[in-house]
C-alpha cells in the first residue's frame, strides 16, 4: 500500500521542534528544509482502485500529485480539474497522469474521501563528508472533519547507510519519539470522520461462511451481506456519479432474488414470495437506465466499426441516447427516493436478523448439506441448456442460458468459501470466461434491438435521417456478424467448461454429501 514501507513515528507533545532537532546535531549534520503547509483533497474510485495499485492521490486546488507505492517522492504532479463532487480520468488534460489514471479508473470517476491540512518540513541528515544518510520529514496531519491533529516523524533511508539509520532510530527512540503510527494516519482519520474506512468496499462477493451455520443462519448473513452493497451504491446511483454506482446495485439485487429463487424452503415461502417480488420490481426499475448505460459506453467502439462517412449519423443517434437518458435516469431517482423502498429495505433487515414465526422445512439444515446440492443442480442444468445450442439457435435462447449461467455463478460464490478455494477458482475462471462471452453476446443483441427500434421510428425522409439511418444500418451489420463470431468462441468456450475434466471436479467436489465439521 502506498507509504507503507516508511518507518514512521507519532512525536511526543512533550518533545518541541528544537529539542528534537538539537538531539539530531548531536550526532549528523542537519539541512532543514523550508516548511510546506497546503489543504489536500485525497481521492480515489469508490471501490479503491487506486488504492489497490498502490497510488495514493491527493489534489489542491487544480494541482493534483500521484505518490505510488512507499516511495515519498511524486510519481507524478499536474494540473487537472478541480475536484468539485467527482471527475474522471477523461477530465485531466493529456499527460503521463491522465495515462496512469484511465487504465485502472475505466468508467469510475474519482470522488473526494477526506481533506487533511498538512504542515511540515524535510530534513536531510549528513555525515562527516556532508553526505545524505538518510531524510526525516517532521508534519502535522489535521483532517478538516476530524478533531485531533497528528504530529509525525517519518524516516526514509537512503541506500547504503544502515548504520547510521540504525543510529538515527536510537537518537529518536532516546528522544521519546517510540510510537509507530501509519504515515496515512491523517487521511485514515479524515475518512473515518466521513463513513469510509480504506478498502471498506469491493464489487466482489467475498463472504466467508464458517460451516458451522444452519442453512438459515448462513442465507441471513449472505443476504445481509448483499443488502449493504445495495444501500452503499444507492447513493451514488441518485447521485449519478458514474455507471458502476447502478451495475454493481443491480448485481446486489440479482444475487437476492437468485438466492430467494434457488435456495428455498429456507425462509417461509410468504417471506420468500414477498421480497421475490419486491426485488423483482426493484431490478426491473433500473433496468432502462443500465440499458441505456451499456449502448452509450461502447459508444467509441460503435464508432470505429463504421467508416468515416457514416459517423457523423450515428453521433446523432448518440446524442439522441444521452438525452433519453437524462429522462430516464430522472424517473429512477424519483422512485428510489420514494418512501417504499426504504421501508422494505428496512422490513428485509429486520427479517433476516429476526426469528421467523414458523420455520422454513429446511432452515435448521447444515448449509454444507444443502450447497452442493444446490450447485450440481445449476451446473447440470447449465450442462443441458449449453449443448442443446446450435449455430442457429435464437439468441433469447442465448440469453436463457446466460441467466443459467449468472444463477450457477451466485450459487458457487454464495457457499465458495465451504470449499476448496484452488479448486473453486479453477471452476470459477472456467465458468466467468464463458459468461464474458455470452455477456458480450447479449450486450450485443440488446444494442441491435434498440439500434432497430430506432431504425423503425425515423421520421420521414430527411437528409439528416437518411445519415442516421446508413449509420444505423451499418451498424446493425457490424453487430451481427460480432455476434456470429461470439457464437464460434461460445462453442469453444463452452466445450472446455464442458469436458469430462470439467464435470468429474464438480462432481467431486458438490456431488458427496459435505460432512458437518
Amino acid at each position: 500500500m502506498p507509504l507503507s514501507g516508511t518507518d514512521t513515528w507519532l512525536l511526543p507533545d512533550s518533545l518541541p521542534m528544537e529539542g528534537l532537532f538539537a538531539a539530531l546535531a548531536s550526532e549528523f549534520g542537519v539541512d532543514i528544509g523550508p516548511e510546506y503547509g497546503a489543504t489536500v483533497v485525497y481521492a480515489d474510485s469508490f471501490d479503491w482502485r487506486l488504492y489497490q495499485q498502490g497510488y495514493l492521490l491527493h489534489c489542491h486546488g487544480s494541482c493534483w500529485t500521484l505518490f505510488q507505492d512507499d516511495n515519498d517522492e511524486v510519481t507524478v504532479q499536474q494540473g487537472g480539474p478541480e475536484l468539485d463532487g467527482a471527475c474522471f480520468a477523461r477530465d485531466f488534460p493529456s499527460g503521463r497522469l491522465r495515462e496512469l489514471l484511465a487504465p485502472i479508473l475505466g468508467v469510475r470517476c474519482l470522488l473526494p474521501l477526506a481533506t487533511v491540512d498538512l504542515h511540515g518540513r524535510q530534513i536531510r541528515l549528513l555525515n562527516q563528508d556532508e553526505k545524505t544518510v538518510a531524510r526525516i520529514v517532521v508534519e502535522a496531519q489535521r483532517p478538516v472533519d476530524g478533531e485531533q491533529r497528528f504530529h509525525l516523524v517519518r524516516l526514509f533511508g537512503v541506500r547504503g547507510y544502515g548504520d547510521e539509520q540504525e543510529q538515527l532510530r536510537r537518537i529518536l527512540a532516546q528522544a521519546g519519539v517510540a510510537q509507530p503510527v501509519s504515515p496515512l494516519v491523517g487521511f485514515e482519520e479524515g475518512c473515518r470522520a466521513k463513513g469510509r474506512s480504506l478498502l471498506d468496499y469491493s464489487p466482489k462477493f467475498d463472504l466467508e461462511l464458517n460451516g458451522y451455520e444452519t442453512a438459515r443462519e448462513a442465507m441471513a448473513r449472505i443476504y445481509l451481506f448483499l443488502l449493504s452493497a445495495i444501500t452503499r451504491n444507492l447513493p451514488g446511483v441518485l447521485a449519478d456519479y458514474d455507471p458502476e454506482f447502478l451495475h454493481d446495485l443491480r448485481v446486489a439485487i440479482r444475487r437476492t432474488r437468485s438466492g430467494l429463487s434457488l435456495v428455498k424452503k429456507v425462509l417461509p415461502p410468504p417471506v420468500a414470495d414477498r421480497f421475490g417480488r419486491a426485488f423483482g420490481r426493484l431490478g426491473a426499475l433500473t433496468g432502462p437506465v443500465r440499458d441505456l448505460d451499456v449502448f452509450l459506453l461502447a459508444r467509441e467502439q460503435s464508432l470505429e466499426r463504421l467508416p468515416p462517412s457514416l459517423r457523423p449519423g450515428l453521433e446523432d443517434f448518440y446524442a439522441g441516447l444521452s438525452r433519453n437518458r437524462q429522462i430516464e435516469q430522472k424517473k429512477l431517482v424519483r422512485a428510489l427516493r420514494a418512501k417504499k423502498y426504504k421501508t422494505i429495505f428496512a422490513a428485509w433487515q429486520r427479517t433476516l436478523k429476526g426469528r421467523d414465526r414458523k420455520q422454513a422445512d429446511l432452515a435448521d439444515l447444515p448449509v454444507r448439506d444443502l450447497a452442493g446440492r444446490i450447485i450440481l443442480k445449476r451446473f447440470k442444468r447449465v450442462i443441458r441448456v449449453g449443448r442443446a445450442l446450435d449455430a442457429s439457435t435464437p439468441d433469447a435462447e442465448v440469453h436463457r442460458l446466460r441467466i443459467q449461467c449468472k444463477k450457477l455463478r451466485y450459487t458457487m460464490e454464495f457457499f465458495g468459501s465451504l470449499y476448496p478455494r484452488q479448486e473453486m477458482q479453477i471452476l470459477i475462471r472456467h465458468l466467468k470466461g464463458l459468461q464474458d462471452i455470452l455477456g458480450s453476446f447479449n450486450d450485443l443483441s440488446v444494442q441491435r434491438e434498440m439500434l432497430g427500434q430506432a431504425l423503425a421510428s425515423l421520421p420521414a425522409v430527411t437528409r439528416p435521417n437518411l445519415d442516421q439511418a446508413a449509420a444505423l444500418g451499418g451498424l446493425l451489420q457490424g453487430l451481427f456478424t460480432e455476434q456470429q463470431q461470439l457464437r464460434v468462441h461460445f462453442s469453444e468456450a463452452f466445450a472446455q467448461f464442458g469436458d469430462q475434466e470439467t464435470v468429474t471436479l464438480f462432481h467431486e467436489l458438490f456431488g458427496r454429501r459435505q460432512e458437518s465439521a
